[in-house]
């Protein structure tokens, strides 16, 4: 029988099978990453449970084969919850979903059997505000510690599908002996979640492409030899860092300049692979000595940089010692045996809050080539006449 419940559900089906092909092409570039697999099926749900409805009650009857279409709503989200937490790295609550998802079938099965065919949806359209609800907590929580637009966008339009979806509970309810009303309220309803369904499907792919240009981002910001940062990566860390600091005192600002000691000679006599483990295990070294708060760089070749917070300069000393003393204590692992290492280190602090990194690093850069002039391994400070004594050499 042709009514506009059922034209919509046509519809419904249409969409979600377009959505579904899109969603597999998105998933294709995204083919590194767990869980797209599962947006596709869960949108592939949609389609597929209003399909094996209508064969059903072709064959069995509308009572048999309308709890497959109640169903399809929670089914599709709670792997569409699942599959967002894989791809974003979270624990993915497997027993939960399970657990909801048996409830619904469990009181969709009864309230069809008591020929309440729409408290059944009803029941079925809360548990799948359920997992809506869950997954736009899930995007908040990552947009709260990543940020991102892409997140912040599919946390709204889950937590707008979630108020849909409540509220077509709702609407049900109170009219369960009113069957015209409820089929009227029904293809509202169903329009709304066309739209949603869009939207939704939308907000997915705008998120594959953006995690797509964060690895790019990735790639142009680090170094792939050592993990640290790259200089146009500092550059673009330190201008967010500048931005967050306007607004609150931060301590003064330092800069380490630090370089290989005869690093040519490594690579002379161990060949370059070795010397590109050596180049390796100083960027773990930095990292492992470093504070939450300092920033590792690899400057290009041989050439390292810290910026680092100090209240004075012996403090600045004092964590350029440590770097210096770190590289210096135990020959570094490589391909040609262990290889024993020195740093040459020049240190500057800024002079005020005005001075640029670019400035700081420049005074740093100009101790470092004080510091190999006085016989490498060891630590100059830019406030150091050229002059003075340098540190000893351990």
């Amino acid at each position: 029988m042709d009514t506009p419940e059922n034209t919509l559900l046509v519809v419904l089906q249409v969409v979600s099978a377009m959505l579904t092909l899109l969603m597999f092409v998105a998933a294709r570039q995204a083919r590194q990453r767990s869980g797209p697999a599962l947006w596709v099926v869960a949108f592939a749900i949609s389609a597929i449970t209003q399909v094996l409805r209508g064969w059903i009650s072709a064959g069995w009857g509308h009572q048999v084969g309308l709890p497959f279409g109640h169903l399809g709503g929670p089914l599709a989200y709670a792997l569409l919850y699942i599959g967002i937490r894989q791809y974003l790295g979270m624990p993915l609550r497997v027993g939960l979903s399970t657990a909801a998802f048996l409830v619904a079938a469990t009181m969709s099965i009864v309230a069809v059997s008591q020929y309440m065919n729409f408290a059944s949806l009803a029941m079925t359209s809360c548990i799948t505000s359920l997992f809506q609800a869950l997954t736009a907590v899930t995007f908040w929580q990552v947009w709260r510690c990543e940020g991102g637009l892409a997140r912040l966008g599919a946390a709204a339009i889950f937590a707008i599908s979630t108020a849909a979806s409540l509220g077509r509970a709702v609407s049900l309810v109170p009219t369960w002996h009113m069957a015209s009303g409820l089929v009227q309220a029904n293809v509202y309803w169903l329009l709304a979640f066309i739209a949603l369904n869009i939207l939704q499907a939308g907000a997915l792919m705008f998120l594959i492409n953006q995690s797509l240009l964060d690895e790019l981002q990735h790639m142009a910001d680090f170094d792939p030899l050592t993990g640290l940062l790259n200089r146009r990566g500092l550059a673009r860390r330190m201008k967010r860092q500048r931005t967050r600091s306007d607004a609150r005192e931060s301590p003064r600002m330092g800069m380490l300049c630090m370089d290989l000691d005869h690093f040519k000679a490594i690579n002379d006599m161990h060949g370059h692979g070795a010397g590109d483990d050596v180049l390796r295990a100083i960027g773990e070294l930095l990292r492992d000595n470093s504070r939450p708060r300092d920033t590792a760089v690899r400057q290009g070749g041989e050439e390292f940089g810290m910026v680092v917070e100090a209240s004075c300069e012996e403090e600045l000393r004092t964590l350029a010692e440590r770097h210096r003393a770190a590289i210096e204590r135990d020959p570094l692992p490589t391909r040609a045996g262990p290889i024993p290492v020195t740093i040459s280190i020049g240190a500057a602090l800024a002079g005020s809050a005005g001075e640029s990194l670019d400035e700081i690093t420049e005074r740093a850069d100009q101790s470092l080539l004080v510091a190999k002039r006085r016989g490498r391994n060891r630590v100059v400070l830019a406030s150091e006449q050229p002059g003075e004594q340098g540190n000893p050499p351990s």
